[in-house]
């Protein structure tokens, strides 16, 4: 696991935080489960048909609580969804319920669970459709998502663990989202990173090398940042090698300040090019990439790649444990 996972373990472990499964009768969910459980890093809740999951597993869930959605329903349940979302009604939330990620949704709304992770099997828009009717904190109207991704060492000048963002919710955004995103996405690394945030706003231009509009979008957002958020470190429009290598940072500017060369959050101007990113270094560079981790919301949900492993699972359950705190 990486040193910022370690740190989360390290902050969550032993404090009992109720984390909900929806996708109960995937071994690799039953297996990170116990291995949570084991680690004492969460109290994990499974869903789904507990005499089904129990007879067809191959591991002994033991005390692990399963519950099926079709059967153990709530009126305070169907309370914590009802007008969550325009079509969640009176007459339809028992349907929405008997669907896991709602039924984990309704846990979470209720104060039942602390934390949800899913996607293992569903594709990443079933989750963050459900995911919608946490709905936001307080103040907030742009939800997202970041991936902590993890590079592998060999990798010179270039920090460690960085966080990236949107990669999985807004498609293409304008300044204003963009300027929350990014805000949002400092907080996210401000809770998980042993070091101050600093943030770059990538685009294909560097500080005006380039002219378009989806540069002054950017520029623009850097600029809402920097008039709401002062004490945050912030840069861009700039171009990612910029942002990560002190060298061509040195060589395209003429003072570099505190981000570029040295960025451990980017900011990706759009969906595009931030879900292309992160694939690129999980797949091409050696990246672990644990997430995407929605962010936002009023309580932690977080997304899983249909191939994550089990490590990968637990990975993702401690990051998103860790921003409940």
């Amino acid at each position: 696991m990486t040193d910022v996972v370690q740190n989360c373990i390290a902050k969550i472990k032993g404090q009992k935080k109720k984390l909900v499964l929806p996708e109960g009768d995937d071994p690799r969910i039953q297996q990170a489960a116990l291995k949570l459980l084991e680690l004492d890093i969460a109290e994990p809740v499974l869903l789904g048909d507990e005499l089904s999951i129990r007879q067809s597993s191959d591991f002994n869930l033991g005390s692990i609580p399963i519950l099926d959605p079709a059967t153990d329903t709530t009126a305070e349940l169907a309370s914590a969804l009802i007008g969550k979302k325009r079509k969640i009604t009176a007459d339809n939330v028992d349907s929405y319920l008997q669907n896991p990620v709602y039924r984990g949704v309704a846990m979470l709304n209720t104060g039942a669970v602390h934390a949800m992770v899913a996607g293992a099997v569903l594709p990443t828009s079933k989750v963050i459709e459900a995911a919608f009717a946490v709905g936001p904190k307080p103040g907030l109207k742009t939800l997202s998502s970041f991936f902590l991704m993890t590079l592998a060492p060999q990798i010179d000048e270039v920090a460690r663990s960085i966080l990236f963002a949107d990669c999985a919710i807004n498609i293409d955004p304008d300044i204003e989202q963009l300027a929350e995103i990014a805000i949002t996405t400092a907080d996210s690394a401000s809770r998980l990173l042993s070091e101050e945030p600093r943030l770059a706003m990538l685009s294909f231009s560097t500080h005006g090398s380039a002219r378009h509009a989806s540069v002054s979008k950017v520029a623009d957002a850097v600029a809402l940042v920097r008039s709401q958020r002062p004490d945050l470190k912030i840069d861009g429009e700039m171009q990612v090698d910029t942002a990560l290598s002190s060298r061509v940072a040195k060589s395209k500017m003429d003072n570099p300040g505190d981000v570029a060369g040295r960025a451990n959050v980017l900011i990706f101007p759009d969906l595009d090019a931030g879900n292309i990113a992160y694939k690129l270094v999980q797949y091409c560079g050696g990246a672990q990439a644990t997430g995407p981790v929605l962010q936002g919301f009023a309580r932690p949900v977080c997304d899983l790649s249909r191939g994550a492993t089990v490590d990968d699972i637990v990975s993702a359950a401690a990051v998103t444990i860790a921003l409940s705190l």
